[in-house]
This record gives structure tokens, C-alpha cells and sequence, in this order.
């Protein structure tokens, strides 16, 4: 949605050129105002270095290691974040809801933990021991718990998309109830999407996809894929002027 603009072309009654240019600014500037769209605006330029490089020896690959690094600090407090919600109000319940919301809250923060320890690892600041093979243990223990809290969010939006659908149904012939359960149900549907394809690039950067094997430019690909819906899940809504 960042370049769209350069293609937009003003109908009457639409906005004009310098409007919709300052409006789409506007969205990528509310975007990297929040550090999660900092984060994911630099995964995207991370994912992008590994489809051109291919997973290569050269320029790409180490910018692709750079920018992985230079995600760090926008997730520093990250596992704190998720694990507090757990602490303050707790999910109601022993059912299968509230286990979801254990499942993906932890899981998010131990991929995000762990990733912390990759880096102390690789950095050197671990250094009493074999630091490829605790290194590895953390990157396998990361990306696990983003596939595991990936799932849960999958089950967690899969159950709100049925709501979503449930109250298209029951609104008759309101036709603006049915415009905002419409709205709902898109979003949450482009939800679920977006989680799947996390859960399944998880699983294609530990190399266990099933079926099929991804090579590193495919991995890449679906990573910027990921990314840049992320991004426009974080971008405020465009609010453009007409003439």
C-alpha cells in the first residue's frame, strides 16, 4: 500500500494526486509510530534480503543478518507484554477458550524470549559452553512457539470469524449493521489468513514443512508477503480528502 499511490489515478469527486501521496504518508507514518510497525516494516526488508539473496553467501545474506539484528531492540520488553495480560486478568474458565489464550500469550513470549537468547548466544555474551548448539536449541525453541501461539490465534480467530458471520446472518435487512458485521468479518478473516501463513513460515524456517520443501527464496517471498499485510493490519485507516 506504500507505492499504490504512485499508480492512483483522480476520478471526479476522488482525491487528487498530492492528497492521496500525503495520505498514504500519513498511514506509513502512524505505522512506524508504534515500535510492532517499526518491527515489522524492518522484517520486511529483513525477508526481502532473503528472497534476493536466496540464502546465498554475499551482500543480501548479510544484510538479511543486519536487519534480523536490528529488530532486537523493538522487542526487548516484548515477552513482559505478552505474559502481562496472563497476570492482570487472567482468562476466565478451563475450557478450551481460555486454554487458547494461555497457549498463544506464552507461546509469543517465549518465541520472543528465546529469540533474545539466539542473539546473547551468537553475540558472544553466552559464551561458557557450545554456543552453535545452544544457539540452536533457542532458534528451534523460538520458532516452535511462534508456530504453537500461531495455531492457538488461528482457533481464537476461526471461533470470532463464525461470530462475525453469525451476526451478517442476524441482521435481516439493517443494511448498515450489515456493512459494519461485513467489515468485521473481513478483518478477522484476513486474521486467520495472515496467522496460518505465520505458522507456515515458521514451520518452513525450521525446514519441517510437510509435503513440501521451501527454498530460501520461497521462504522469503512468504515472508514478505507476511510482512507487508502485518503492515497494513498497523496502518491507520486512510482518511483521504476529495476535491
Amino acid at each position: 500500500f506504500f507505492f499504490a499511490c504512485a499508480a492512483a489515478r483522480p476520478a471526479p469527486g476522488k482525491a487528487l494526486p498530492m492528497d492521496v501521496s500525503l495520505t498514504y504518508a500519513t498511514q506509513l507514518k502512524g505505522m512506524l509510530d508504534k515500535s510492532d510497525g517499526k518491527d515489522k516494516f524492518v522484517a520486511l526488508l529483513q525477508y526481502a534480503a532473503m528472497f534476493v539473496g536466496a540464502g546465498e553467501p554475499g551482500v543480501a545474506l548479510s544484510a538479511q543478518k543486519s536487519l534480523s539484528v536490528a529488530r532486537k531492540p523493538f522487542r526487548v520488553f516484548k515477552p513482559i507484554e505478552f505474559l502481562m495480560p496472563l497476570v492482570e486478568k487472567p482468562p476466565k474458565g478451563k475450557g478450551v477458550g481460555a486454554c487458547l489464550a494461555y497457549v498463544k500469550a506464552i507461546g509469543m513470549a517465549v518465541y520472543m524470549g528465546a529469540d533474545h537468547f539466539v542473539w546473547l548466544t551468537s553475540s558472544g555474551v553466552l559464551n561458557d559452553g557450545p554456543s552453535k548448539e545452544r544457539q540452536s536449541f533457542f532458534q528451534n525453541l523460538s520458532l516452535w512457539s511462534w508456530f504453537a501461539a500461531s495455531l492457538a490465534t488461528v482457533a481464537q480467530q476461526t471461533s470470532d470469524l463464525t461470530g462475525a458471520l453469525d451476526d451478517m446472518s442476524s441482521c435481516g435487512d439493517d443494511e448498515v449493521s450489515k456493512k459494519q458485521a461485513a467489515k468485521k468479518a473481513r478483518t478477522v478473516m484476513a486474521s486467520v489468513a495472515t496467522s496460518s501463513a505465520q505458522a507456515f513460515l515458521a514451520l518452513a524456517l525450521l525446514d519441517k514443512t510437510p509435503f513440501v520443501t521451501l527454498s530460501k527464496r520461497q521462504v522469503g517471498a512468504l515472508g514478505v508477503a507476511i510482512s507487508v499485510a502485518n503492515c497494513v493490519a498497523l496502518a491507520p485507516e486512510r482518511k483521504s480528502k476529495v476535491a
